[in-house]
């Protein structure tokens, strides 16, 4: 057990000024008062430094130089997670995008072998493809882009307790097969599709959107498109909030429509968190140039940001305020993936994932389940 002391806590709604949070374990014990506090015989002084939750990044193909399609490995996921908490992140899912079945599975059990993996800020995979749209592949391999068959299925959900969230075009998969999954409890996101409005009205079970805007079909007037089904349903919706991807304008707009269902991802590759300038994206070479990653004919091809970069764009760029942008990096994620009653808070019985900022929004420490790891 331990304190952390001399702090400000942002709570979710307030900052509470002056506190001490008490961990005990992986386990927020209690918030309480410097002024009347109890505190255990370990102490971390805070320095007057401002806790929020730490944040969680529902969409990450890798960083620090690592790549989760290039080399699927432990060594891969521990970079990633090293890098992670430099930016104050403290939980994410590792994001594979259209492969081959047989890379597929090995990212299956590379997670499933993971023994307490929720410790090292993993909370489940995401798959990103390969059962998307060929029109809306992005910077996908169209060779491997399939349609999600049953037994496929049924893979996925026999392996639900390692797989969180799968990206795919409705328009090419059955209701029986969305229903699979989410009977299952793995969250069923669309992304990378060419759908119309009428097409994704026929589906149910549509819990999630993938980078909104990006690799979906525009709003328009006569035809609602994929955005406009999302304005309109509000599903969960992440956004990359790196000035590349979607204006800030237009990610102004989206927060209007959608609110807490609004939450941030970096989608970031190889180059995040480093100063690369030139990267593997999944067999095909990539480039950074003016912080765009792309392909030599120009393809967006993920990004290179840090979810603390994405909060202060939040609040520099789209307008939000520092509460708002934290909510975005945390609690919305986790209710996004179902998480939130442990994660996205600090609050007494949440999990101790603390992520402690100055008045400039840069990170000084981190703790993650309750380990401080910065």
């Amino acid at each position: 057990m331990y304190a952390i002391t001399n702090i400000n806590v942002f709570n979710g709604q307030d900052i509470l000024e002056n506190q001490a949070i008490i961990v005990n374990g992986d386990t927020i014990e209690a918030i309480v008062p410097m002024d009347n506090a109890n505190l255990p015989e370990t102490v971390h002084d805070g320095q007057n430094l401002t806790a929020t939750a730490g944040f969680i990044d529902l969409q990450l193909n890798g960083c620090g130089g690592v790549m989760l399609n290039v080399d699927i490995s432990k060594q891969t996921l521990d970079t990633m997670n090293e890098t992670n908490i430099q930016s104050g992140t403290t939980q994410y899912l590792p994001t594979l995008i259209t492969s081959k079945h047989e890379t597929m599975c090995k990212a299956v059990e590379l997670v499933a072998g993971i023994e307490n993996h929720e410790n090292e800020g993993i909370i489940g995979l995401h798959l990103e493809g390969p059962f998307i749209s060929k029109e809306k592949k992005g910077a996908h391999d169209e060779s491997h882009i399939r349609i999600l068959d049953e037994l496929t299925a049924h893979y996925l959900a026999d392996n639900a307790k390692h797989i969180s969230v799968v990206t795919l075009a409705p328009e090419n998969t059955s209701q029986e097969v969305i229903d699979i999954l989410n009977n299952a409890g793995i969250t069923v996101s669309l992304g990378h599709t060419n759908a119309d409005y009428h097409q994704l009205t026929a589906k149910n079970n549509l819990k999630m959107a993938t980078h909104l805007y990006n690799a979906m079909t525009p709003l328009g007037s006569r035809e609602p498109g994929t955005v406009g089904y999302i304005f309109d349903k509000k599903p969960h919706a992440g956004i990359i909030v790196d000035g590349i991807h979607s204006s800030y304008a237009s990610v102004r707009i989206a927060h209007q429509q959608l609110g807490e269902k609004l939450f941030m991802v970096t989608d970031a590759v190889a180059p995040a968190g480093t100063d690369m300038t030139e990267y593997n994206m999944a067999g095909t070479i990539a480039y950074v140039t003016d912080g765009k990653c792309h392909y030599a004919d120009g393809t967006i091809a993920g990004a290179a940001i840090t979810m603390i970069e994405g909060v202060k764009n939040l609040i520099q760029h789209v307008g939000l305020s520092r509460a708002e942008a934290l909510r975005m990096a945390s609690l919305y994620p986790a209710k996004a993936a179902g998480i939130d009653d442990q994660y996205g808070l600090l609050s007494p019985g949440y999990k101790a994932n603390i992520t402690l900022l100055n008045d400039h929004n840069e990170v000084c420490a981190v703790y993650q389940m309750g380990t401080k790891r910065l």
